[in-house]
Order: structure tokens, then sequence, then C-alpha cells
């Protein structure tokens, strides 16, 4: 009897291996391997272009709003400059399309005492708003067909910190 038992039990475990090996390999048949898709630029971001350190560097002006992204990087040494020349501010152009509250809003890297600060100034250059210390988030009023500046900027950082990051921004239209 207890043959009888043990070669039964023996039996089911083999059928049960054999099983699920062989789906196993059927998945891996299915299946298809994972493949990357290269990222295609469009419309819907920018990129830091440089020089853009200051209000009379820019030369093109940015849509801002929902689904457009701002990607750049601040602290890298910027190459022609004078030894030490580092890019700590970016200045980016954008025309109000609608009058609304504007909120912008920046990820990327943080560091114990340097952190990244969202302003926007008006035409003249005069900033309008900034962030509070280590707030992420900047949002104010502006009137359509008027021109205005962001700014992102690096506070209190060491040569060496490298601020990538990535601002989106969205409108909401006022009643």
């Amino acid at each position: 009897m207890k043959k009888a038992v043990f070669s039964t039990l023996g039996l089911a475990l083999l059928l049960s291996t054999s099983t699920a090996v062989a789906s196993a390999q059927e998945a891996q048949e299915v299946a298809p391997a994972l493949q990357k898709e290269s990222i295609q630029p469009s419309n819907s971001w920018y990129a830091d272009t440089e020089p853009n350190n200051w209000f009379d560097e820019i030369t093109s002006e940015i849509t801002v709003g929902d689904g457009i992204d701002i990607y750049g990087s601040l602290e890298r040494k910027i190459p022609g400059g004078y030894a030490g020349y580092y890019d700590f501010v970016d200045y980016y152009k954008f025309t109000a399309s609608q009058s609304g509250f504007y909120e912008f809003n920046i990820q990327g890297e943080i560091y114990p005492k340097a952190w990244m600060r969202l302003s926007v100034a008006d035409s003249n250059g005069s900033v309008k708003r900034s962030a509070e210390e280590r707030q992420y988030r900047l949002g104010l009023n502006l009137k359509a067909g008027e021109t205005y500046y962001l700014l992102v900027e690096a506070t209190d950082a060491d040569v060496g910190q490298l601020f990538d990051y990535r601002v989106f921004s969205t409108i909401k239209q006022i009643n």
C-alpha cells in the first residue's frame, strides 16, 4: 500500500512539474521581449537652451500651460565663459495666452542647503512674485497678451552641485 501511495504521489509531482515547465516555455514564446522606444520630441516640451541666463539673452519665446513641460539644468559650467562661470539661473520668456491663475511647479534635485526657486517677472524684468524658501509651486494671476519671464534659479548652491529640473504649469481661467 505504501508503494502505491508513494508512486501515485511521485506521478502527480512529475506531471505537475512537467506541466509547469511546459507552461513557462509557452509563456516565453508568446510574450515578446520588451523593447525600449526612443522618446520623440514634440511641441509639448521645451529644453533649456543657452544662453538664457539673463533677460536680454533670450532669443525665443515658449508657451506655458496645460501639458507643456520645460526641462533644464543649472550649475553646469558654461563653455567660453571665464573660469568659474556657472549657470545658476534660467529665464524663459512667454506671453500669457489667456487671463487667469497660472500655477508653475518644479521637480528636481534637492540638497540639504540648496534648492530651486521659481519666480515670474513682468516685461520690464521686475519680479512680480517668487516662491517662498523650499516651496516648489508658484501661483499668480496673469493678463492675456502680456509678456512675462519665468525664472528658475538655484539658491545657496555649492560649485559642483547639479540641478536637473522639470517645470510644468496649469492655467485656471478667472470668471
